[in-house]
């Protein structure tokens, strides 16, 4: 099985061994964005920052949830300059990378969507996955509105 370090946008002094899923592990690479479950509820993206096959001994390993691009959204050398920074100014790579990123990059389970009225979506150049957030997001919107009318 194959395993990755990532990088959580968080304060944590090192990055956290995920295991990547076989439909994945072609198409992992460092430098992509990922979702994991860290913690019992928390969902985060964070970023791949080493692939490996040493399976970490001191804790059970989950899984990454998904990838959340096609391929790696910042390069090796980014990342070990996000590593020099942390050094620098004694923070985590993950508080870096927190600052590097910008927000609509950041997955948090804090995040919240809402649909955009004024944003005319043509239903056919979404994926499966868009279509159904879509729908998630109009249903949604739909019993809010309902609740408020009464």
């Amino acid at each position: 099985m194959k395993f990755a370090d990532v990088i959580l946008p968080l304060a944590v002094a090192n990055t956290y061994t995920f295991g990547v899923p076989l439909e994945l592990q072609s198409l992992a690479m460092v430098g992509c964005r990922v979702e994991v479950q860290f913690g019992k509820r928390k969902i985060y993206s964070g970023i791949i920052h080493r692939l490996h096959d040493h399976k970490p001994e001191m804790y059970e390993v989950k899984p990454i949830r998904s990838l959340l691009d096609e391929g790696p959204i910042v390069t090796e050398s980014q990342i070990k300059y996000w590593q020099w920074i942390a050094s620098y100014y004694m923070c985590t790579i993950g508080e870096v990378m927190s600052a590097a990123l910008p927000a609509y990059m950041k997955l948090e389970s804090e995040t919240y969507l809402v649909l955009n009225d004024d944003v005319q979506i043509d239903h056919q150049v979404l994926t499966d996955d868009e279509f159904m957030v879509l729908q998630a997001l109009q249903i949604r919107k739909e019993k809010k509105d309902h609740k408020d009318k009464k």
